[in-house]
């Protein structure tokens, strides 16, 4: 039973896929395979995607679905984190998700705005004073007892390239489920790096697949 355990963790997370983005006035894609991550005391098999844009604001509020902001390095965290019922088409225009559970295969898409990153100061090929926006995400899906179930470590979302310190940024971070996932709960931690000062935050969302 073990050894059937085993394999059914393996194909789980060796099926991830991460595709990262980021925008402003367009998008940049990145495609990464996810890391394999085996445990021998889960049962589930499934493929995600993750899938992001950035284009934050600082006075934006509410988190109806979140379940914690962890390991947020100081000054750097989420103002607002909370799925949505489709990808957002710009900062502070979504609809909000009232809900936590999705059926097999439905895509699940968190609207992340974060605030506290820093600039880097760059120049265009004229000379002329840009700013850079940087971030990186990874994420992980466990058990509801905390079981690792697979993931994808380190992927760039890629970098704003902007005449002004830009706050109105958000991240759309959406998991697809390329083979439906199993019935049953589940926590998404979702990490979110900023390159330019090495500052991370966490959050960790409950879903449902039912």
């Amino acid at each position: 039973m073990k050894n059937k355990s085993s394999k059914i963790v393996f194909l789980f997370a060796l099926l991830f896929l991460a595709v990262m983005g980021s925008s402003l006035n367009g998008s940049n894609h990145e495609q990464a395979n996810a890391q394999g991550l085996s445990d021998t005391n889960s049962t589930g098999d499934t493929n995600s995607t993750g899938d992001t844009n950035s284009t934050g604001d600082t006075n934006s509020t509410g988190d109806t679905n979140s379940t914690g902001d962890t390991n947020s390095s100081s000054g750097f965290y989420s103002n607002k984190d909370l799925f949505v019922t489709s990808e957002p088409s710009g900062f502070g225009i979504y609809e909000e998700k009232n809900s936590t559970s999705y059926s097999p295969g439905e895509s699940i898409i968190l609207y992340i705005e974060p605030v506290g990153f820093e600039y880097n100061n760059v120049t265009d090929e004229d000379g002329t004073p840009l700013f850079s926006i940087d971030f990186g995400a990874s994420f992980l899906i466990t058990s509801s007892n905390g079981t690792i179930l697979g993931g994808q470590e380190n992927v760039p979302i890629g970098n704003i390239i902007s005449h002004n310190q830009n706050k109105e940024v958000f991240i759309p971070f959406t998991v697809t489920q390329s083979v439906p996932f199993p019935a049953g709960d589940y926590v998404i931690i979702y990490k979110i790096t900023d390159e330019n000062s090495g500052k991370t935050f966490e959050l960790n969302k409950n879903i449902t697949i039912k």
